[in-house]
Parts: C-alpha cells; sequence; structure tokens
C-alpha cells in the first residue's frame, strides 16, 4: 500500500507540476542567454559591431548629455565579456523629482556611440517578458508563495520518483523499454531538479527577506540627502567616472568583469560598480564620488550577510559554479527534464489504452 500511495502521489504531482517545470527550464534558459537571444530576436536594437573599445563611463555619459540632456541615467547594464557584441543598457527616465527612476530602456551602441532604441520595461520583446517571469517577482508577494509552494512540490515529487527508482530496481528490468528510460531519465531529472528548486527557494526568499532588510548596495549607497544648490555643486566637483572605475577595478580581482554601474551626481553621492567572475560570483564596489576614495566592498550586491550563502545561490543555481562545463549541463540535464516528462505521459498514455482494450 505505502509503494502504491507514492506512486500515486509522484503521478499526479508529475501531472500537476509538468507545465510549471517545463516554464521554469525553459524561461530560465532563455535568461541564461538572454543577451545572445535579445541579438538574434531583434538584432537593429540590440546587436553592435564590436571593431574598436567600447566607450567608458565618461564618454557615456557625456555623449547622453548630448543627444539626450533631460535623460537621468540611473546605472549602465555592460554585457559579459562573451558578448562583446551586445549593445549596452541604459536603465533611467526623464523624472526630475525622482532622479533614481528606471522606467524607461535604453539600447546603446557603445562603439558607435548612437541610441538604438527606447522602450519602457514592458517593450523588452519576448526574451526580457520570460527572463522577468522566470523570477516570479512582478506577482508581489504572492510570486514568491507560488515559487515556494511549487517547488517544494517538485522537490516532493522527485523524492518520491527517486524512493519508486531504488524500491522497484530489481524487478525494472523486465519492464519496456520507454518505462526503463522513464527510470533512467527521471533520476537524472531529479538530481537537476532538486538542486534547481532548492536554490530558486532560497533566492526568492533571500530576495524578499533582504528588500524587507534593506540590504542592498545599490539602494543604500546611492540615496543622497543633499539640497538642491549642493546637487548643482557636487555635479561640478564629483571624481571623474573612469578614474572612479579604475579605483573599483584596483581593489578586485583580474577575474572579475564589471556588469553594471551608476553614476555619482545629483542623484548620488557615490558611483557604484558591480562586478561578476565566470561562475557568477559577485563583488560590489561604492566609490565616494567627491573623494573618489572606496567605501567598500560587497559581497553579493549585499551591505551585509554577502559572504555566507547568499553569494553562493546565484552560481549554484546557474550551473555557474562548475565553471564552462556548468552551463553544458545545465542545458543536458534540461534536455533530459523534457524527456522524462515526455516519457511519462507517453507511459500514462498506453497504461490507458490497455485498461480501456
Amino acid at each position: 500500500m505505502k509503494g502504491k500511495t507514492i506512486k500515486f502521489i509522484h503521478r499526479w504531482l508529475a501531472f500537476v507540476l509538468g507545465l510549471f517545470i517545463v516554464f521554469q527550464v525553459t524561461s530560465g534558459s532563455i535568461a541564461q542567454e538572454s543577451r545572445l537571444l535579445m541579438q538574434w530576436s531583434n538584432a537593429d536594437y540590440y546587436k553592435v559591431d564590436a571593431n574598436s573599445e567600447p566607450a567608458g563611463p565618461s564618454q557615456i555619459k557625456s555623449r547622453m548629455n548630448e543627444l539626450e540632456p533631460e535623460f537621468n541615467i540611473a546605472h549602465v547594464m555592460v554585457p559579459p565579456p562573451n558578448r562583446e557584441s551586445t549593445a549596452y543598457i541604459l536603465m533611467g527616465g526623464r523624472n526630475p523629482e525622482n532622479l533614481h527612476e528606471s522606467s524607461l530602456f535604453v539600447n546603446y551602441d557603445q562603439y558607435k556611440q548612437e541610441i538604438l532604441d527606447e522602450h519602457t520595461p514592458k517593450g523588452s520583446g519576448w526574451v526580457g517578458t520570460m527572463t522577468v517571469l522566470h523570477r516570479w517577482i512582478m506577482f508581489g508577494d504572492a510570486g514568491f508563495y507560488i515559487v515556494f509552494i511549487l517547488g517544494l512540490a517538485t522537490v516532493l515529487m522527485c523524492i518520491s520518483g527517486m524512493y519508486l527508482f531504488f524500491k522497484t530496481r530489481k524487478t525494472a528490468k523486465h519492464l519496456p523499454l520507454i518505462n526503463r528510460l522513464h527510470r533512467s531519465l527521471g533520476f537524472l531529472a531529479s538530481l537537476f531538479l532538486i538542486v534547481t528548486s532548492l536554490s530558486g527557494i532560497a533566492m526568492s526568499y533571500v530576495h524578499w527577506q533582504d528588500r524587507e532588510d534593506n540590504l542592498s548596495v545599490f539602494a543604500n549607497m546611492m540615496k543622497t540627502d543633499h539640497t538642491d544648490s549642493a546637487h548643482m555643486k557636487m555635479e561640478k566637483t564629483v571624481v571623474d567616472p573612469d578614474s572612479a572605475l579604475e579605483t573599483a577595478r584596483s581593489v578586485i580581482s583580474n577575474k572579475y568583469h564589471l556588469a553594471a554601474y551608476s553614476y555619482a551626481g545629483a542623484h548620488s553621492p557615490n558611483y557604484w560598480f558591480a562586478f561578476f567572475d565566470k561562475q557568477m560570483f559577485r563583488q560590489d564596489v561604492v566609490i565616494e564620488g567627491m573623494t573618489g576614495e572606496v567605501l567598500g566592498i560587497y559581497a553579493a550586491g549585499k551591505t551585509q550577510k554577502g559572504e555566507g550563502v547568499r553569494n553562493y545561490l546565484l552560481p549554484i543555481h546557474s550551473g555557474k559554479y562548475f565553471g564552462r562545463i556548468g552551463g553544458v549541463l545545465m542545458s543536458f540535464f534540461g534536455f533530459i527534464v523534457i524527456l522524462w516528462l515526455l516519457s511519462g505521459l507517453v507511459i500514462y498514455f498506453d497504461n490507458k489504452k490497455r485498461q480501456l482494450a
């Protein structure tokens, strides 16, 4: 009876969770390769000709002041080293009452120093939409609870499947080929889904908890209480952006590449630079705008607790923790998950046919 109950639970969990798992695996794969997919889907707005050195922070700021003087750059998104032909994305807005606003995205050619496109977050196309949906953040607190419940249900499904795998391993050799294939695929898929589900749940929890505790380096270090007159003065006295970047680079390992940054000026007293390495470990460096001094180096983009578990969640969840082979493994296991679910459907409908015959 115990084995039949576990088999029943496993089967119906797989049915209920099938669409969720397929969506998460697919959208996660899209998020992993979002820069490349953006180029393929809309080359006019995202693909650039990497035939020279990209413009630095000072050049971009100066050029944007010429092209769009009313546009306030909240921060600049930089593609990774293996995606040099992808345009930079400048996030910002034109609201003088809120210089931190990021309601507009500007696709910017960092080589020709030209604006390729401007759109709202909703206009990011199917790649951007799938990337956002993968995290369920747009649904607020409800999104966290949905991911938490479905993630735990996925882990339960995998554990029940692994129990059945070991429980029936002696009799499995007599099963049809499709059943044996389903068992083998399921065992591999379960290992993958348990790791990604638990790390995904942890990432969702950390995101909401850290937002409540206000641990974001960017949110904390970009605040300013200066008066308007002080703003005008500070705009003229901040250190050069390129010098600030050079200082930031000097205090972290060369294995880290620049992923995003924000300027010091009217909206903020400090420069903020976010760096990642190939394994997706993150280091944020904050530079005091007026003196050019390093205010701090922060792991995982957190003012506190970043050195611990938080710093490992993204590398593990993305598979990048395992280096170059990590991306291949993620794609491989994602393919295994799809085959496993399909083979399960084939077995189910074959059994239904036998019952009706």
